[in-house]
């Protein structure tokens, strides 16, 4: 992709939390420190910039738009010295991934979210806050003939579990689903709450939940472009859907040929889930135990086929994930054999 797509990064979703991605072609001219793009009552952007003085740049920066024909206003930081000039709306490569997404199976394009819970992704309760909550007050109970001394021990433990809630709450986190459908093609799904690093691309989709969330976004032009932008929109979960092409990776009942998954859950047609445990690369699958996966991944499924959801084990099959967000794969497909996969 070239730059234009590049600096797709420097997006501030619409308020309504969908919209169309519309490249803003900018004409720059240093001193910059930073530039401000706003289609107001809609988006906004802003890109650090660093340009030297005298330094020209033309750049496409893409922003959510609802209409044809809106007018940006540009902001320069700092102001009256560099310049920015906005050129017009340009339309590379937006065609194009709007015809794929468009080709992509219904089922596929419509899957519902995989967000949070059951130790999947988002913000839960911590198992050693409540021990820790527990043990607190059975202290506080044991020194109730010190009422200095328990007091002292209430306010300094409640201050610390408050902390440390604190610090759990301000924890962003992030997941990339491998989202599959027989033979056919595959999505990455990548989410996040209050946040989402994304990376340099223009994406299939973006979405915000709710859509009425406020999300803005913030990025850096450095000499080879823009590396990644971060999206943050307070209380709502961030997904963005791109392409992957998993090669000659696949899974059959005879055989793993994905990769070593952490553990694997197998839906058959009837509805019954079991529980496999670890499966590794080159391995027949594993004897299952009725179990169910991660309620997050288990949501309202297509009923008479086959579903394998199975954690990959990390720097298995990241496709272009950041380092360390765990990955999922999620794959729905006929039901044949005993085992309901392929044999």
């Amino acid at each position: 992709m070239s730059l234009a797509a590049a600096l797709a990064l420097s997006v501030a979703l619409v308020s309504q939390g969908l919209g169309r991605i519309r490249q803003a072609e900018v004409e720059l001219r240093g001193p910059l420190a930073a530039l401000e793009v706003e289609l107001p009552g809609q988006a906004s952007t802003r890109l650090e910039l660093g340009l030297a003085p005298g330094e020209l740049r033309t750049v496409s920066v893409p922003v959510f738009a609802g209409v044809d024909g809106a007018e940006l206003v540009l902001r320069e930081l700092p102001e009256q010295e560099g310049s920015a000039r906005w050129v017009g709306w340009t339309r590379e490569g937006e065609a194009e991934l709007a015809e794929h997404w468009r080709a992509l199976p219904s089922g596929l394009r419509t899957r519902p979210a995989v967000a949070r819970g059951d130790g999947v992704a988002g913000r839960e309760p911590q198992p050693a806050a409540l021990v820790f909550s527990a043990a607190l007050l059975v202290l506080a109970l044991a020194l109730r003939r010190r009422p200095a001394l328990a007091c002292g021990v209430g306010v300094g433990g409640g201050v610390a579990l408050v902390l440390w809630l604190a610090s759990a709450a301000a924890t962003t986190r992030e997941l990339r689903v491998l989202e599959g459908e027989g033979d056919g093609p595959w999505l990455a799904w990548d989410s996040g709450f209050d946040s989402l690093v994304i990376p340099a691309a223009l994406p299939l989709q973006v979405e915000v939940e709710p859509r009425s969330a406020s999300v803005q976004a913030f990025g850096a032009l450095s000499a080879a472009g823009v590396g990644e932008l971060t999206l943050v929109a307070r209380g709502a979960l961030l997904r963005r859907a791109s392409a992957v092409d998993p090669g000659p990776r696949r899974v059959s009942a005879s055989v793993n040929g994905w990769g070593a998954f952490e553990e694997v859950w197998l839906r058959s047609g009837d509805g019954r889930w079991t529980a496999h445990g670890p499966w590794e690369a080159g391995a027949a699958l594993p004897a299952g135990r009725p179990g169910d996966p991660p309620g997050a991944l288990n949501p309202a499924l297509p009923q008479g086929v086959t579903v394998l959801v199975a954690r990959l084990a990390p720097g298995v099959f990241s496709a272009g994930a950041p380092a360390g967000r765990p990955v999922w794969l999620r794959w729905i497909g006929p039901e044949v054999g005993d085992s309901g996969l392929p044999r």
